[in-house]
Parts: structure tokens; sequence; C-alpha cells
């Protein structure tokens, strides 16, 4: 991840995520006053366990098991070479947001005050 990301992106760790948010293409991820909008599939793992993926926007929730996330807090985060962000909260689960290739309008979006990043 390069340094600017991870400058960018900083804030996050430390946040409690209180609502997670469903519509037909979107997911929300309300973390205090900030969230995370996403347009991609998604993947969830708990503690130890191999991550699958659990929503894709047009689908359906696929287990309900990411509602554990709720009320914990992000420890960690890293970006991989394609822009895949993996989130780790403090409850051992993790989330991984996925970047479309050949995404038009972008893949998610982080929205912190008046910043937004788009990926």
């Amino acid at each position: 991840m390069g340094d600017n990301i991870a400058g960018e992106l900083g804030y996050l760790r430390g946040q409690e995520l209180f609502q997670i948010a469903f519509g037909r293409e979107e997911m929300v991820l309300t973390f205090n006053a900030d969230f995370i909008s996403v347009h991609s599939p998604i993947y969830f793992a708990t503690a130890g366990n191999q991550a699958f993926e659990i929503w894709t926007p047009n689908g359906i929730l696929k287990d309900p098991s990411i509602f554990r996330l709720l009320h914990t807090q992000i420890m960690s985060f890293q970006m991989n070479q394609n822009e895949d962000l993996k989130l780790d909260f403090t409850n051992g689960d993790y989330l991984i947001l996925c970047k479309w290739q050949n995404a038009s309008q972008g893949s998610y979006q982080i929205s912190c005050g008046q910043e937004v990043i788009i990926v």
C-alpha cells in the first residue's frame, strides 16, 4: 500500500462500526460520522476462517454473520496491489472490499468529514 493512501486512511483505525445498511447496488458501513459506501463484492471471514463472498451488487446478503461486526472497531487495514481493502476488526473478523477491475464510477468510496476517497 502506498504511503499516500495509508496516510489518508489512517483515521479508519479505531473507528467503531455503528450501522450496516443495504441497498440494491450498495452496502453502507457507518462509523461515527464517517462511512464507507461499497458498490462491489464484499468478502467476510470470522476469526481464523477462510473469507467468502458475503454480498455483491444486485445480489442478496449470503450470511448474517456480518452483523457480528456491529459495535466493533477497525483494528488495522491493508490495501493490496489491486486496491482491495481489508479491514480487520477487534473481534478478529475481517472484511475485504474488492475493487472492480473495470469500474467506471468506482468500487467503493470512503467518506471522512469533507474528504471523500474513491477507489
